[in-house]
């Protein structure tokens, strides 16, 4: 039988170990997070670039439409992609959250919101394949969703 002593060394080398494994996962969510968080913005870029093939004459409809509609998926995730606890640099290393995000969440909420709002009013635009309508909101998307959110929450790391 264990001494009372030895009981406590033990519960607290325990307690040890588990907190050590607790931030060693937590560092690993923390990557695996940001990686996410990275692969989203680049595949939000690519969306965008659908839309813009298309007002360029180099794409088609279809694929615009396709860019378009994962937007507004994508757009809706942006929360679920910066829980507290996950500021830094990107993977890349060329942009970093600002602290502002979790400091002011209810902001960064309402820039989302607007982003998805604009996100909405291009495929709509772009379903119905008025040119001078997606341009209006693709600019629209630009400066005041993606452009609004990224001005106030997002900063360029200087190399």
């Amino acid at each position: 039988m264990l001494s009372l002593r030895k009981s406590r060394i033990l519960s607290a080398a325990v307690a040890v170990v588990l907190a050590g494994m607790t931030g060693i996962a937590f560092a690993q969510d923390k990557e695996a997070i940001l990686k996410d968080r990275q692969a989203t913005m680049k595949e939000q870029g690519k969306d965008l670039q659908d839309v813009k093939a298309y007002l360029d004459a180099k794409g088609d409809l279809a694929q615009a439409k396709e860019g378009a509609a994962n937007l507004t998926k994508t757009t809706n995730r942006i929360p679920s992609l910066f829980p507290p606890g996950t500021g830094g640099p990107n993977p890349s290393g060329d942009y970093v959250a600002k602290p502002v995000i979790w400091s002011d969440w209810d902001k960064f909420l309402e820039a989302q919101k607007t982003a998805a709002t604009k996100a909405n009013a291009l495929v709509v635009a772009v379903n119905g394949g008025d040119r001078a309508a997606i341009e209006v909101a693709f600019a629209d998307l630009g400066k005041n969703g993606c452009g609004g959110c990224h001005t106030t929450f997002r900063e360029k790391i200087e190399k």
